[in-house]
Order: structure tokens, then C-alpha cells, then sequence
């Protein structure tokens, strides 16, 4: 009895290119908050390498080159520090001096080198 040849499944095109890009196989997927920031404030050149910059990157989730609100819970949360609403908005008043909300990499330096 002679073996019944099929056809290869035909190959689909994509109706829409996918905004994700996947990565190649084989190749390590990094998480965004390791990525580089590209923020000009960061971008002097003493920072990488830095320890502090790199707790500072390890907290800055989205990459945005500042930490938020809910991203300074998370490190007083690493830290060991109370978490609560009114505890966290005197921390954003006591590291946040410029009042803009969100912490910048120099206010964070200023707050994590004095304390």
C-alpha cells in the first residue's frame, strides 16, 4: 500500500504587522527597566556604572528616567519602610523637591546619598 502524499498547510500572511516585537529565537528577553534610559538628565556619562544609579534604574520601571508615586511605594516597600497613603506622600513631598510629582534622577541621588 503506497502512502498517501499531502500538501504542506499553505503559509497565512498576517492581516496587520503586531506592534510587540518578539525577539529572534535564542535571544534573551530584558525587561524594560533594565534598558537604557534615554533621558537627557541621565545622560552625563558619570552615572552608569554607579550603584546608586542602578537602584535608581532597578525602581524606575517604565524607563521614563523619573520615579512615580507607584514606584516609590515599591522601593519604601524594599526598604522596609510603612506604606501607606499618608506615609507615602510625605516621602514624595521629603524626596520630590521640585514639587513636579515624580522623582527625577537627581533628587533621587540628592535623597539616597544623605541618607
Amino acid at each position: 500500500m503506497a502512502a498517501k502524499k499531502t500538501k504542506p498547510a499553505p503559509k497565512v500572511k498576517p492581516t496587520q504587522k503586531s506592534p510587540v516585537k518578539v525577539a529572534k529565537k535564542g535571544t534573551p528577553r530584558v525587561p524594560p527597566m533594565h534598558g537604557k534610559v534615554n533621558h537627557p538628565e541621565l545622560d552625563d556619562g558619570e552615572s552608569e556604572g554607579d550603584e546608586t544609579f542602578e537602584i535608581f534604574k532597578s525602581f524606575d520601571r517604565d524607563g521614563s528616567g523619573s520615579i512615580d508615586r507607584g514606584e516609590l511605594a515599591r522601593l519604601l516597600e524594599a526598604l522596609g519602610q510603612p506604606n501607606d497613603d499618608d506615609e507615602l506622600s510625605m516621602a514624595l513631598d521629603v524626596v520630590d523637591a521640585n514639587g513636579s510629582g515624580r522623582i527625577s534622577w537627581a533628587e533621587f541621588k540628592a535623597w539616597w546619598l544623605d541618607r
